[in-house]
């Protein structure tokens, strides 16, 4: 435990001045009643006990895969987000202040959105100009007059604020139509309170973890079947904002659709399921409304659920945000805040908002011109709609090229005057220095609305005149609000019985599918790669050479590599080719290039996955980002194959111990094993011919045979089914026919058909029968496969029943043709499971919908 009286040695804060703009102090040294408690447990700790544990906050944020990016949800530039360990401390008096003017503000711009998209008496009163509402680029007349629930455009939505000094807070910016950064909340706090739990020890703070409870609870409220179908429509771009929205959907235990995974029909909206079409309630939108529908409203080149703006009219699904909500967000409104309020409300603002001039008013734009250099300029409008009406291209965000556009279209861009904010202490560099600090709240509504005990605050190091106000290269911090402030209960809307169990889309399932192929495909390559080189090629003789080249040649062909498959000699030297197995990004059968296509897979559907899962697969990719860089190896290269075997081993019993073992689960399971058993047929279409060419029952040993064994991991298995060396037909029952044996063709069709039959479908239709038929009478069919038929028959076969004799040329031959008949039926099954589950060629036509509309 920290000390309670530190040596003045240790005071970190002597450099923070204290005054009106510090948030923390009061003067020099002396802290302000809210914090005393964080400065005397920062003080009782020594710089390299805080460097220790803002480098193990670092480590947690990167374990995650925490993202943000500086232009907000649309921006590409991606990085990683620093948490600093000195929070925000909001006293009573603020949080007073906070909350009931966000509530107060939210009802207000939610009225605004209403009359706005209905009787538009805010405009025909000329409560505000009309060329700001109507030319407002989120303002879209396609959307008048849907209803809308409870009239309550923005469900769920936050305000950025900034302190002015002396407790006022203003407001800064709405986000009230796709708000971000409520995931970076929940994480903080978690994160935090793991890393430095003496912070909470004398504080009760208010917990946040709730708040994706009451956001469930509001959406399914949206509707009025018991258990509605909830989804998260995304456009599924890698970055914050689906780092986000798979944060909140698992937290949620909803499922997330991009708009090609939806379709219309028949005035409802459906998602692709792997069991058809299933009708979906309310959807949850993270994306502008401009590109919910392409017919109803042709802006973006982006795609959109063609219908599905008619669907919404109809009343046949619920939207939350309400589209169109985003009229809310118009910055130029900020000028008129107080007149919005008190016509809507009748009531005088809580919040006020900073001072904001639009430059489409010449006189505003005149003052602005004057005092340009004291002014933050931002468009009206984060949407991407925007740069359509200002030349059709998104600029780069230096100053220069904001400041060209919005002399050609000034209707378009506001100017701030933001308040010189608060300053809290930030670690860096091993010491406190005071930075800015800007505070995001949230919000949801309803018939009590709840404002999340908490928020999202950024630090800023320096003001930058084009960045909005979201998240700063500086970091953030955790914000506390005392625990007596918030209500003890907050709305129950759920329903108390379980809900209805609904399908994983089929690209979800897809994706789970290709995942546990490729990290199979990754494992099998390390471990026979593995296998290979503990024989020390570089040690062989020649003659040893040639024994074992047939083997490197069958994995290699298995691979991928086609190339050193059709070598007739060895080469001197395999580590150019082991490099190739390992290390080649490029080279797509590689394990690296293998692990890279898992991860991409996953990332599209990480909800569907544990945090501790993700985590195993970040590691497995840094991992050969830092290896691809060093000097190879046979040591190394054997080093890095047995890493990635335990890693990949890692992953599978992270995920079977961390994953609902649901139908995910299954699609998962089905992809290794679909790639296990393929492996295996790959491998023995070219090592078993041209061992049968060579083979002799009466050797003592085989080294072709027990080298095999190896190289499937079988050897063991072998050792306990027959306890004695290896002989043809024994290897070719276990390793086709063995039940037990995780290797064997057999036992991953068995599991196969397993997966298959735990994904049960609702009403009579059984989609997966007819697949499991299929996998049936493969698995018969494997009993008569010749080298399997028993000792006697085998040898018969192989023309070596007296043991003088010698093998059949021509047999060879028969066994390659029988093995590719094989890995045909398997590849066939492949694509049934691709034509059932993920593509339902001829399935949604017949009968496109599981349950009844009504």
């Amino acid at each position: 435990m920290p000390n309670a009286s530190p040596p003045q040695s240790l005071d970190h804060f002597r450099d923070c001045s204290g005054g009106l703009t510090d948030g923390a102090f009061r003067e020099r040294g002396v802290a302000r009643e809210a914090y005393a408690p964080v400065v005397d447990v920062l003080r009782g700790c020594s710089r390299s006990e805080l460097n220790l544990r803002q480098k193990r906050l670092d480590r947690a944020v990167n374990d995650l895969g925490l993202q943000f990016s500086e232009g907000g949800l649309t921006s590409g530039d991606v990085k990683p987000w620093r948490l600093d360990l000195f929070p925000l401390v909001l006293t009573p008096q603020a949080w007073e202040q906070i909350s009931t003017g966000v509530v107060q503000r939210a009802l207000a711009f939610n009225a605004y959105a209403a009359d706005l998209y209905g009787e538009q008496k805010i405009l025909r009163e000329r409560v505000i100009p009309h060329a700001l509402a109507l030319g407002d680029p989120a303002f879209l007349r396609q959307l008048s007059g849907i209803e809308v629930n409870g009239g309550e455009y923005s469900q769920f939505g936050a305000f950025d604020l900034v302190e002015a000094g002396e407790g006022e807070w203003r407001v800064v910016e709405h986000h009230m139509g796709t708000p971000f950064g409520v995931s970076h909340v929940l994480q903080n706090r978690r994160i935090l309170s793991q890393v430095f739990p003496e912070l909470f020890e004398r504080v009760d703070v208010a917990p946040v973890a709730g708040f994706s409870t009451y956001l469930l609870e509001m959406l399914r409220a949206q509707s009025q079947r018991k258990n509605p179908h909830v989804l998260l429509l995304t456009r599924g771009l890698p970055g914050q904002a689906y780092f986000e929205e798979a944060f909140i959907a698992r937290h949620m235990g909803i499922s997330i659709a991009q708009p090609r995974d939806l379709l219309v029909r028949e005035s409802r909206v459906f998602l692709k399921t792997i069991r058809g079409l299933e009708p979906v309630d309310v959807i949850y939108r993270r994306v502008e409304s401009s590109a919910l529908d392409p017919i109803a409203m042709p802006d973006l080149p982006v795609p959109g659920v063609p219908g599905l703006i008619n669907v919404l009219r109809k009343g046949n699904v619920a939207i939350v945000n309400a589209a169109g909500a985003g009229v809310a967000d118009n910055r130029a409104l900020l000028r008129y805040s107080d007149r919005i309020i008190t016509h809507f409300l009748g009531q005088r603002p809580i919040l006020k908002a900073v001072d904001t001039y639009n430059l489409g008013d010449l006189d505003q734009r005149n003052h602005v011109g004057e005092h340009y250099d004291d002014l933050v300029l931002k468009p009206v409008q984060d949407h991407d709609v925007i740069w359509k009406y200002c030349g059709g291209k998104r600029p780069s965000g230096s100053a220069a090229s904001i400041e060209r556009i919005a002399r050609k279209h000034p209707e378009f861009f506001v100017a701030q005057s933001i308040p010189t904010p608060s300053r809290l202490p930030r670690f860096k560099d091993g010491q406190f220095d005071a930075q800015a600090v800007y505070l995001r709240v949230f919000y949801i509504l309803g018939a009590q609305p709840i404002v999340l005990p908490g928020g999202m605050a950024r630090q800023n190091a320096a003001r930058h005149r084009t960045r909005r106000l979201t998240i700063a290269t500086d970091g953030l911090k955790d914000v506390w609000v005392p625990d007596s402030l918030v209500p003890e209960s907050a709305p129950n809307r759920l329903p108390t019985e379980p809900g209805e169990r609904f399908s994983i889309g089929s690209r979800v399932a897809e994706s789970l599918y290709w995942a546990g192929r490729y990290l199979e495909r990754a494992e099998n390559t390390a471990r026979q790669f593995n296998t290979l080189e503990k024989l020390r090629w570089d040690q062989m003789a020649h003659s040893e050479q040639r024994t074992y080249w047939p083997l490197l040649q069958a994995v290699a062909a298995a691979t991928g590599q086609t190339e050193v498959a059709k070598l007739k000699h060895p080469p001197r030297d395999t580590v150019q080719l082991s490099r190739s197995l390992l290390l080649d990004g490029a080279e797509g059968a590689s394990v690296r290039a293998c692990v890279g296509f898992a991860r991409n897979a996953l990332e599209p559907v990480r909800e569907t996955i544990s945090p501790e899962c993700w985590e195993v697969m970040e590691e497995m990719v840094s991992f050969f980002n830092v290896e691809a860089r060093k000097r190879i190896t046979r040591q190394r290269l054997r080093q890095l194959s047995e890493t990635i075997v335990t890693e990949v081993a890692r992953f599978n019993g992270t995920a079977e111990r961390t994953l609902t073992h649901d139908d995910t689960w299954q699609f998962y399971r089905m992809g290794i094993f679909m790639e296990r058993a393929m492996g295996t047929v790959s491998l023995l279409r070219v090592a078993m011919p041209r061992i049968v060419q060579t083979y002799r029952a009466q050797d003592e040993e085989n080294i072709d045979l027990t080298a095999l064994l190896r190289l499937l991991g079988s050897l063991d298995a072998y050792r306990r089914e027959f306890r004695s060396r290896a002989y043809i037909d024994r290897v070719a029952q276990l390793i086709l026919l063995g039940q037990r044996n995780p290797s064997s063709v057999t036992f991953c069709l068995h599991n196969l058909d397993y997966a298959i039959g735990t994904l049960s479908t609702r009403g009579e239709r059984d989609l997966g029968r007819a697949l499991q038929g299929r996998l049936r009478q493969v698995i018969e069919s494997l009993q008569a496969f010749g080298l399997a038929r028993g000792t006697s028959s085998a040898a018969e076969w192989l023309g070596v029943g007296n043991l003088e004799a010698k093998p059949v040329r021509t047999k060879p031959k028969q066994v390659a043709e029988e093995l590719a008949v094989l890995a045909d039926e398997i590849k066939s099954i492949h694509g049934q499971v691709e034509d059932v589950f993920f593509n339902h060629q001829g399935v949604f036509a017949h009968d496109p919908v599981l349950f009844d509309l009504g």
